[in-house]
């Protein structure tokens, strides 16, 4: 349960990184964010990024949560370029 919490947060952290862009914004939302919710969303971020590995440090030790949070990361930010990479197809499947 605490890998899914750990993958799940690191996920959402990319995600709010990559929408803090204002290129990927243009991408995905279609315009672009004012500069303070661009910041919002790059905080956002980044605690996303900071509780990932509060949770964990606490629940795998400091060692241990340590690789486990690197190795969620590494699949998050995988999974995240992929979908980037492949935007174009993901937007023609939702397009009614």
């Amino acid at each position: 349960m605490i890998h899914a919490v750990i993958f799940l947060l690191a996920l959402a952290s990319f995600v709010l990184l990559l929408l803090a862009t204002a290129r990927h914004q243009q991408d995905w939302l279609r315009r672009k964010l004012p500069r303070a919710a661009s910041r919002a969303l790059r905080l956002s971020g980044f605690v996303a990024l900071a509780l990932a590995f509060a949770v964990a440090s606490a629940g795998l030790g400091w060692g241990y949560g340590a690789v486990a949070w690197f190795g969620w990361l590494t699949i998050a930010a995988a999974l995240v370029v992929a979908t980037n990479t492949n935007r174009e197809r993901i937007m023609r499947k939702l397009r009614p």
